[in-house]
């Protein structure tokens, strides 16, 4: 089975990008333009891989659907059953796709509700972000002392693609003007600690022993673009509701 799930590497260091190129690289990029700085990030990756074939904006029910699909595929990890892990996570593959794909839609969306100020796309992002996380820290462990191939090939392009796809997500609410960005600054700040229990997590595992090639090389890779994600969202939300990181 090919590995469809690849993450291009790429380097951007083009100033003065638009909202809409913004929203198609990695979050450190995009914070770097917003600094009138040049970017240092190598593993960004484009909303191409993120993007589902049919998009929506439910972003609710494929959340619930990939939350169900990744136990089964830990479980038949666990149980070896490898062949029934690999069609589960490519379920998982397709709706985090579809529920990136409906959370980033919404993203700068005014509110639906004629009584309510809050923007639509505040929770669709702190849940999608969340899933992501999830997936990431779920499965990270199961590439330990795991050699089927094309299981390694599938957990690990997994948790590449979330680690991305949510960079990529992050970067849109970033290159919001400062007054809406505003009502994403609490949430966001919420989610920090859990860039920092990626990377230990990571790092942890690229120390130890009992990966293969393969293995190793997906956490790296991963591990460049939390560590990017983490640095850009310290900067920007790292003060709260208000961080003296954001442009004014």
């Amino acid at each position: 089975m090919k590995h469809h799930d690849s993450i291009p590497s790429q380097t951007r260091t083009r100033r003065g990008a638009t909202k809409a190129a913004a929203a198609m690289i990695g979050l450190a990029t995009s914070a770097a333009l917003l600094a009138g700085t040049s970017s240092q990030a190598t593993a960004a990756t484009t909303s191409q891989t993120c993007v589902a074939t049919a998009p929506t904006i439910a972003w609710k029910p494929a959340v619930t659907n990939a939350t169900a699909a990744l136990t089964k595929a830990l479980t038949n990890l666990q149980n070896h059953n490898y062949a029934l892990a690999v069609s589960q996570l490519h379920v998982v593959g397709h709706q985090t796709r579809i529920a990136h794909t409906a959370a980033t839609a919404l993203i700068g969306r005014p509110p639906t509700d004629p009584e309510s100020d809050v923007p639509p796309g505040i929770a669709a992002v702190q849940r999608v972000a969340g899933l992501e996380h999830t997936i990431t820290t779920k499965l990270l462990p199961t590439l330990h002392n795991l050699t089927q191939a094309t299981a390694v090939a599938r957990v690990g392009g997994k948790i590449n693609v979330a680690v991305a796809c949510r960079d990529v997500m992050l970067a849109k609410v970033i290159a919001l003007r400062p007054a809406a960005r505003d009502d994403y600054a609490d949430g966001l700040a919420d989610t920090l600690p859990s860039y920092t229990q990626e990377l230990k997590a990571m790092t942890a595992a690229l120390a130890g022993t009992g990966l293969t090639p393969a293995a190793r090389t997906s956490i790296q890779h991963a591990k460049t673009v939390v560590t990017a994600t983490n640095a850009a969202m310290q900067r920007v939300f790292g003060g709260g509701e208000r961080s003296p990181g954001l442009p004014r």
